[in-house]
C-alpha cells in the first residue's frame, strides 16, 4: 500500500449539509469521507446522472472500493468557525399552482439559515491510503475543484506519493480525524461527531440519507482543526498508526468499508 497527502486550502470555507435537515440547516464542522468521496470523483466523472445513477456511486463502486483502503483529512490550524447565514431562497416549487402566479410573488421567496464554515485560506491535508493505482488517485487529487457545496472552492498545491510507516513512537501529534473506537481513553482537545462514510444515492422523491457513519474524533481547540498529542499507549489493538511523509495518521486496521465503523 502507499500513502498519498493532499495538500491545499480553501478560499473562503465551506457548506456540507447534514442528512435529512430541513430547507436551512447547519454543516458539518468537517468534511466527512463521503464529501472527500465526492471531491475526488469530480475528476472522474463526465457527468452526474446517468440512468439514473450517480456518477459519484459508480466511482465509489468501480474505483474506491477497490483501491482506497483509508481516507482522513487534516487542518493545520484551529480556524474553523461553523456559522448560520441567512438567506433569500426561491421557495416556488414547493408552493401551490395558486401561489406561483405573477401577481403572488411575494410567496415565491422565504427566509433560511444556511450552515457555513468559515475559516479563509485554511490549509488542509487529505490523507489516502491506497492498494494500487497511485498515479489515478493522484490526477484525482490534482483535479478537486471544491470540498462541499460547488462553492466550497479549494486549491490543490501539492500531492505527495509516499510509503507508509507504521508509528513506533511512544507519543505523536496528528492532525487528523480517526475512529474514536481507537481511543482506549478519551482526550482532551477531541471532539466526536457522527459523520458519514457514504450516500443512498438513489433518486426518489425521498430526502437523501447517510448509510454508513463513523464516529470519528476530531482535534479540535479554539476552532476546528490544529493537532492533538496522541500517546501510543491510548491506542487499542483495533487500530494502526502509520506515518505519511511527516504526518502521522490513524486508522481502522480493516480499512474504511468495514461495518464495525457504523
Amino acid at each position: 500500500m502507499k500513502g498519498i497527502v493532499v495538500t491545499g486550502s480553501y478560499h473562503w470555507g465551506f457548506s456540507i449539509r447534514i442528512p435529512k435537515t430541513s430547507a436551512g440547516g447547519a454543516s458539518y464542522p468537517v468534511p466527512p469521507i463521503s464529501t472527500l468521496l465526492g471531491a475526488l470523483s469530480r475528476g472522474y466523472c463526465d457527468h452526474a446522472v446517468s440512468s439514473k445513477r450517480s456518477c459519484t456511486e459508480e466511482f465509489i463502486n468501480n474505483v474506491a472500493r477497490k483501491d482506497l483502503f483509508w481516507i482522513t483529512l487534516g487542518l493545520d490550524e484551529p480556524l474553523l468557525m461553523p456559522y448560520s447565514d441567512m438567506m433569500r431562497e426561491s421557495r416556488i416549487p414547493y408552493k401551490q399552482s395558486k401561489y406561483k402566479k405573477l401577481n403572488e410573488i411575494g410567496q415565491w421567496f422565504g427566509v433560511s439559515s444556511f450552515g457555513k464554515v468559515y475559516g479563509p485560506c485554511s490549509r488542509f491535508e487529505i490523507f489516502l491510503v491506497v492498494k494500487d493505482n497511485a498515479e489515478l488517485w493522484t490526477k484525482l487529487a490534482w483535479q478537486i475543484p471544491s470540498m462541499g457545496s460547488k462553492e466550497s472552492i479549494v486549491s490543490v498545491y501539492s500531492v505527495i506519493v509516499d510509503d507508509l510507516k507504521e508509528v513506533n513512537e511512544d507519543k505523536f501529534e496528528t492532525n487528523a480525524y480517526f475512529p474514536s473506537k481507537c481511543l482506549t481513553s478519551r482526550l482532551e482537545g477531541l471532539e466526536e461527531l457522527s459523520m458519514p462514510v457514504e450516500n443512498n444515492y438513489e433518486l426518489s422523491s425521498k430526502s437523501v440519507e447517510a448509510k454508513r457513519f463513523i464516529h470519528a474524533l476530531v482535534p479540535r481547540n479554539l476552532g476546528y482543526g490544529g493537532y492533538v498529542k496522541i500517546n501510543k499507549n491510548n491506542i487499542n489493538q483495533e487500530c494502526v498508526i502509520y506515518k505519511i511523509k511527516d504526518y502521522y495518521i490513524i486508522m481502522d486496521r480493516d480499512g474504511i468499508w468495514s461495518s464495525k465503523l457504523s
